[in-house]
């Protein structure tokens, strides 16, 4: 079995993401799924305040985006969106198909291009865009996606829905759950659950998501993640 090429590690530049369901289980089975992903893609976006410039979940099997990591980490940003959604949709076998692939957009022409292609121009709310400015990419404090909305002459929504509310749905309840989530999440990232847990930033960000999406104790979530005490559970959930 042949090694992963390594991704180039740029913290700057706008790139194209695409990420496609695995054969087992569409990535979106209903605009609920849909909701609940938008939702996710603005709780990353305050909290690594990337510049977000298109996206589109029309298909049943795929996302796209059009992105600037804005000095943060793609790495990071991408596994925080694909994890999140990951943990709210049950689902025995690996949801995604291999890894997201982002290819860098290095001229104003192909950025145009490529938010063309994934706009198809309609009034759904799972697919908009911005005029192509970089002074002007979707706003970081955006309404909810799911609320009219204009930006730049741009039309981002189609609806007047309330925001949904990023509680638990679809909790895990059984420190067995969990416990298979895991390890469909480390596979997912070609590792093993161990190896997963090595990288602490990314230990970290589980363990808060996961005490968003299951009903675990401390002690739980402690002997899920790697043996970790109540005290450290919680300095973690703190920070």
């Amino acid at each position: 079995m042949m090694a992963r090429t390594a991704r180039l590690k740029e913290t700057y530049g706008i790139y194209y993401i695409y990420q496609a369901s695995s054969a087992e289980r569409p990535l979106f089975g209903s605009d609920e799924d849909r909701s609940y992903f938008l939702e996710i893609l603005k709780r990353a976006q305050k909290k690594f305040e990337f510049k977000l410039y298109a996206y589109c979940m029309l298909s049943p099997n795929a996302y796209h985006l059009v992105l600037d990591p804005n000095g943060s980490d793609l790495s990071s940003i991408m596994k925080s969106i694909n994890i999140g959604y990951a943990m709210y949709v049950k689902c025995e076998h690996p949801l995604f198909r291999d890894r997201y692939k982002s290819t860098p957009l290095t001229s104003d022409e192909q950025v145009q291009n490529q938010i063309r292609s994934i706009h198809q121009q309609s009034s759904s709310v799972y697919n908009s865009y911005c005029h192509y400015d970089l002074k002007h990419p979707l706003p970081l404090d955006w309404i909810s996606p799911l609320t009219k909305e204009s930006y730049g002459g741009t039309s981002l929504t189609g609806g007047d829905q309330k925001v949904q509310d990023l509680s638990c749905q679809n909790c895990i309840t059984t420190f067995d759950d969990a416990e298979s989530l895991l390890i469909r999440i480390a596979k997912e990232d070609g590792k093993t659950a161990t190896e997963l847990l090595k990288d602490k930033a990314c230990r970290n960000q589980l363990i808060k998501d996961f005490r968003r999406q299951s009903t675990l104790s401390l002690k739980e979530l402690g002997a899920l993640f790697g043996g970790l005490s109540e005290s450290s559970v919680c300095k973690i959930l703190n920070k």
